[in-house]
This record gives C-alpha cells, sequence and structure tokens, in this order.
C-alpha cells in the first residue's frame, strides 16, 4: 500500500471558508478490485461509477482482457454492478450487485440522493442513447434499474455533470460524429425530456471533463480539454482551454486553461474532475497535449494516404503507429498532476504529482473531502485495478 501526505497551504484572496485555512491532502492507494466476470479483473476503462448509500459502485467498462490492443485484441465490454463499503481504510471487498442493462462504457455517470445516474455510452454493437439510474436496497446487497428519458440522439465519450436537479451532457460523439453540443434534463420534471442548450464554441471535444460549481452565489458549468479527430473537412484538433457556462444567461465565457506548478499548459482530455467543497474543482488524469495531438495527426494523414491510394505513405504510418501502441506507460507522459481549479479568482493549483493519477479514462468519484480515482488505462489497450483515495482536510 502506497500512501503520500501533503500539507497544502491553499493561498489567501478566496473567499470561501474552506479555501482560507492550511488543507492536508492525503493520497493512498487501496486494494481489492471487482473479479467476478472473466477479465474484468486486468482493470477497466470508462466504466459507470458513483456513491450510493454509502457503498462506492462500479458499473461496466472496458478492457482487451486476451490480446493487447498493439496486437490486434478485441475490446471487451463488461455489464456487472459491483459494489463495495465506501469507509474502508485500504482494501476493498467487492460484491457483483446486479448488471447493467447491457454492456456499456464511455457514458456519462453522476452520483445523486437517489443513486446514480447513467446516461449514453457505447459497446460492441454501437452507441447508446439509453439513461437510467442505478439504486442500492436498504441492505445494499442488490442493484435496483429505473429508466429515465433517453437522450434525443445517440452520445459517448461526452463529459457530464448534476447541478442541483438538473443533470446536463456536454460535447461527445453525437450520432458518431464529434460535437459541441451541450443538453439539459430536469430530474424534477423528467416527463418533459432532454433540451438541448447553446453549443460551446470553438473546436468539438470527445472525452472533455465538465464539472458544475459554484462561484459565488453563481452555479457554473466548467468544461477543459478534450479532443476529436478529423472527419468531415475538420482538421485534428486537441483543447486545452476551459469555457465556461452560465445557465442563467445560457452563454458561454473562456476560463483559465489547466496548468502545473511550471506554468505549462496541461490537457485534460481523457481525465476526470469533480467538484470539492464549495468553490473547488479537483481534476486528475489526461492524456498528453503534444504526443496525443501528434497521434491524431497521423490518424489524419492515414485517411488522405488512404484516400489518395498513397501505399508507400500509408505502409509508413501503420509503421509509425505501431510502434505508437508499443511504447511504455511513462512514454505517453499522461498527466500524473493532482490539479485544483479555484472558481472564485479563476486560478489553478498543483496539489501533488502522483503516478498513480496519470490515467485516461478514469472515473472519480466521491464527496466530503474523500475522492475515489478509479480504474483507467497506463497506456492505449492496457487498463488498471487500481483505485487512488484522495482526501482532503482542513488542518
Amino acid at each position: 500500500m502506497k500512501k503520500f501526505v501533503l500539507v497544502c497551504l491553499i493561498l489567501a484572496g478566496c473567499t470561501a471558508p474552506e479555501v482560507e485555512k492550511e488543507s492536508v491532502w492525503t493520497v493512498r492507494q487501496m486494494q481489492g478490485a471487482p473479479a467476478e466476470e472473466p477479465g474484468i479483473e486486468q482493470g477497466v476503462s470508462a466504466c459507470y461509477a458513483g456513491v450510493h448509500r454509502g457503498r462506492l459502485l462500479m458499473a461496466g467498462g472496458c478492457n482487451f482482457p486476451e490480446v493487447p490492443a498493439a496486437e490486434g485484441g478485441k475490446k471487451r465490454f463488461y455489464r456487472g454492478i459491483y459494489a463495495t463499503d465506501a469507509s474502508a481504510d485500504s482494501l476493498f471487498a467487492w460484491k457483483k450487485v446486479g448488471e447493467l442493462p447491457v454492456e456499456a462504457a464511455y457514458g456519462v455517470s453522476v452520483s445523486t440522493s437517489r443513486g446514480i445516474i447513467c446516461a449514453g455510452g457505447t459497446n460492441q454493437n454501437g452507441a447508446l442513447s439509453a439513461v437510467f439510474r442505478i439504486s442500492l436496497t436498504e441492505k445494499g446487497d442488490a442493484a435496483v434499474i429505473d429508466t429515465l428519458p433517453a437522450l434525443p440522439c445517440t452520445i459517448d465519450n461526452m463529459g457530464g455533470t448534476i447541478s442541483g436537479h438538473t443533470l446536463f451532457v456536454a460535447g461527445g460523439n453525437v450520432n458518431g460524429v464529434p460535437s459541441n453540443t451541450l443538453y439539459c434534463l430536469n430530474l424534477d420534471k423528467p416527463d418533459a425530456g432532454w433540451t438541448q442548450l447553446p453549443d460551446f464554441p470553438g473546436a468539438p471535444r470527445t472525452q472533455p471533463v465538465c464539472v458544475a460549481q459554484r462561484k459565488g452565489a453563481e452555479s457554473l458549468l466548467f468544461l477543459w480539454g478534450g479532443f476529436a479527430g478529423a472527419g468531415e473537412g475538420r482538421k485534428a484538433t486537441l483543447s486545452v482551454d476551459g469555457l465556461c457556462y452560465h445557465p442563467a444567461e445560457k452563454r458561454w465565457t473562456p476560463v483559465a486553461a489547466p496548468v502545473g506548478t511550471d506554468s505549462v499548459e496541461v490537457s485534460l482530455g481523457g481525465g476526470v474532475g469533480i467538484a470539492c467543497a464549495d468553490s473547488l474543482v479537483l481534476c486528475t488524469g489526461g492524456v498528453d497535449k503534444d504526443i496525443f495531438l501528434s497521434a491524431l495527426k497521423r490518424e489524419e494523414h492515414m485517411k488522405a494516404a488512404l484516400a489518395e491510394g498513397n501505399q508507400a505513405v500509408v505502409d509508413s504510418l501503420k509503421a509509425v503507429a505501431k510502434t505508437y501502441m508499443s511504447m511504455s506507460p511513462e512514454d505517453y507522459r499522461f498527466n500524473d498532476r493532482i490539479l485544483v481549479y479555484h472558481t472564485s479568482d479563476d486560478r489553478w493549483e498543483e496539489i501533488l504529482r502522483y503516478s498513480g493519477t496519470a490515467r485516461a479514462g478514469a472515473a472519480l468519484v466521491g464527496a466530503d473531502g474523500v475522492f475515489y480515482n478509479i480504474a483507467g488505462e497506463l497506456k492505449p489497450g492496457i487498463r488498471t485495478p487500481e483505485i487512488v483515495k484522495i482526501t482532503v482536510e482542513k488542518r
């Protein structure tokens, strides 16, 4: 078991009480992972997750359990719903408590008082529009599935968050195409269905980080990271900049891009984020902006060479792609910075650097100063079952 403790003085000047005092951040690698479906013990990425009735839940996800992706392996999607005591100190004892309606991954999941809402995603048969809520019986030994209004289209690899009683999903592949869309569902009036809100500006974003958090008395949506492959006359793009949606005014404005202590901008594409305390956003993981953009551009050049029938270029790019897939995890330089965004003054702070959160496709769930960074991939096609517990306490 690995444990790191950092005493972090949050700089003065912020109005929220929780950031005026010294805080202690603790990072602990937990033990124990789901193992009741063949292959899932190797770890998954893009699972649904949340906390309900004091239980930590994981569901779905995908991996390459037999042949690695670099060798042309087939991706497997999972259906099991697993639960464990969220208050465990260092060891999780997971139990399968039910199954999703279908195998699925790459959707959005948010925790609510009534259960964990899962929206969209994809599996071996294609993208999904289904939305449902996972709750637990009072004993916590069985999952209950309730259906909610389906998305107006299939959406996968999007960002999502909840603000009050409203669920938002942003970006992702909409009917298979990278998008700038923002949809919301009023959970108090679900029969009214989904509403499309103003698109966010700039390039489309798949796998962005989307988090709702307060700034003073206002509840806002924050969007960072994301990328989009080339297509339909559009060049490959990777976004680092941040955007903020103001629900009351239905408008988008720019916010600071993530940066570490070295002031270098960080890509959160493929990373995760969650509201922390009253005015903070905790973010981990994500791909390296330069390495991943080069891979996207290589795919773009490959499509162009195929269209032109230039086999020599195709063969050369395939060789480069094979080398790319065969690199060690460290060579991909996934983001290992645990970052906090201060909504009060549009500022980023690097808490620490920890290799255990340098992942893409992880899940980040929790509340009240206790968060779980769940599974994800260490490199393209290689997953990990590890879970990292992140806590923050006032000193």
